[in-house]
């Protein structure tokens, strides 16, 4: 990602140079993953004040879903355009001050933007700042063309069975604290018996006295 730009610095106005480029990315940034090199084509214009970069790149980046930790493959193309001022004439070797060109100081100042004094053009760090502008500022599944997060449905749906499972637990163990306090003498179910089940059980006791006296033909 380096350009030797010397004939195109001696060259009038209007001169141009394309490249196509297939570039390794792996040395770029250590916080970047790059599964795929970068193409696509770069165009070098001469202006009057230095070189115009301009071109269409893509590749592929290796993140981490935000939401559920997947590993994810996200596609990046991106749009360059930048100009590239001289530090020296190409002629002379005389150093161009910042003030001889036409521009913004930002711009003019920034070291990403200025072609070296062996007249070399280097695009890496415009690149990689464009990469990192192009990807999601929360990347997701969703970013890498998935529906939603697959870690994220199985959680919940083993979240869902885990609560399902406690709920069956609890009716049953209800259930069985029900029976148990059934055989229990009548003068400890106050001290036994929950409290939920306290009005259930003196219903029940009531509906069986009424049974059982109607049964012997005696009435209150």
């Amino acid at each position: 990602m380096q350009f030797n730009v010397a004939q195109l610095l001696k060259e009038s106005t209007g001169a141009t140079r394309t490249y196509e480029l297939a570039e390794d990315l792996s040395e770029l940034d250590p916080d970047l993953d790059p599964l795929n090199p970068l193409v696509g084509t770069l165009r070098l214009l001469r202006t009057h004040s230095g070189v115009l970069v301009s071109g269409e790149l893509s590749t592929a980046l290796r993140i981490t879903c935000n939401r559920c930790l997947a590993p994810l493959v996200i596609p990046v193309r991106f749009k360059v355009e930048e100009n590239f001022r001289p530090l020296t004439e190409v002629t002379t070797g005389r150093y161009i001050h910042p003030d001889e060109f036409e521009g913004q100081e930002e711009d003019l100042e920034d070291e990403a933007l200025l072609i070296n004094e062996q007249h070399i053009l280097d695009i890496r760090e415009i690149v990689r700042q464009d990469i990192w502008l192009a990807l999601p500022m929360y990347p997701t599944c969703e970013h890498a063309g998935l529906s939603h997060c697959s870690n994220k449905l199985q959680g919940m749906l083993a979240d869902d069975a885990a609560s399902d499972d406690d709920t069956v637990g609890l009716i049953t163990a209800q259930k069985d604290e029900l029976v148990m306090t059934e055989h229990l003498p009548e003068e400890n179910l106050s001290t036994t018996i929950d409290p939920r089940w306290a009005a259930l059980l003196e219903w029940e006791s009531k509906n069986s006295s009424d049974d059982r006296r109607k049964a012997s033909g005696r009435s209150d």
